[in-house]
């Protein structure tokens, strides 16, 4: 029993080995029964300390990979947002550029097609608006034609605020306007009927923008053998007493594609 009088403490109860061991030693003179109360005494908590101690690790471990992996789950979710708002970012900046360009486009093409400046109101129309009770007419745009325009399921009509070229709102409809709220408008077509659309201010990617819809779609019916893709058209405001009331003027300037036919 020599070899075992090193150890200080032994977990039993806080009694300090050698107050076990003079306990064993005073109840029997035989070595073998005094290692068997021993075993008997110390072996089945020192193994249930040590199968704690294993648990105890265990369950750290366990907690800290659980920690690691929301962390982890937490700072993906959190570059891929960071990703996607980069990538948007992007997206806007290559979308605003490429609508800058085209415009830019547009105006080189009208330029070298003899439409810039801009002609006048063709006669027939001016006697028309005329016939109304119209005046203060002015143009509003002047722009190429695009397939999205002439689809009735879109159904709209958009100009662009940084292609106008003339105010044409009173202040009380732009603040109607700016409160996202529509106008019933009517609008003389290139057949010169008469038919009446919304007007409304949208926001379309980085820019603002008029847009004519409501029955729009019946205008692109009405006109279906004279409005196609890429013709330049022009939108003409006036306005007609005693209210004050605005109209539009809707002028095919020259043809598009042939053969088109719009659903």
């Amino acid at each position: 029993m020599s070899k075992l009088t090193c150890k200080e403490k032994i977990d039993d109860c806080n009694r300090s080995w050698l107050e076990l061991l003079n306990y064993v030693e005073a109840s029997t003179s035989s070595e073998s029964e005094k290692l068997d109360k021993l075993t008997q005494m110390v072996l089945p908590k020192f193994v249930a300390r040590l199968v704690k101690e294993k648990e105890d690790k265990m369950m750290i471990e366990k907690e800290g990979l659980k920690s690691c992996h929301e962390v982890g789950v937490e700072g993906k979710q959190d570059y891929l947002t960071g990703k996607q708002k980069k990538q948007t970012t992007k997206g806007n900046k290559k979308k605003q550029k490429i609508n800058n360009q085209r415009k830019g486009q547009d105006s080189e093409k009208l330029m070298e097609i003899g439409l810039e400046p801009p002609p006048d109101m063709p006669q027939i129309f001016q006697d028309y608006i005329r016939d109304l009770g119209g005046s203060e007419i002015k143009l509003v745009i002047q722009k190429f034609l695009q397939v999205t325009n002439l689809r009735s399921q879109q159904n709209r009509l958009s100009m662009s605020l940084k292609q106008i070229r003339s105010a044409f709102l009173s202040e009380d409809e732009e603040r109607t306007l700016n409160a996202k709220r529509q106008m019933a408008v009517p609008l003389v077509e290139p057949c010169l009927s008469v038919s009446t659309v919304n007007l409304a201010k949208w926001s379309i990617g980085s820019s603002l923008s008029y847009i004519i819809n409501g029955d729009y779609s019946k205008v692109l019916k009405n006109n279906r053998n004279s409005l196609k893709p890429n013709a330049v058209v022009q939108i003409w405001s006036f306005r007609i007493q005693p209210n004050s009331q605005l109209d539009f003027a809707l002028i095919k300037v020259i043809d598009g594609e042939d053969g088109h036919v719009i659903n």
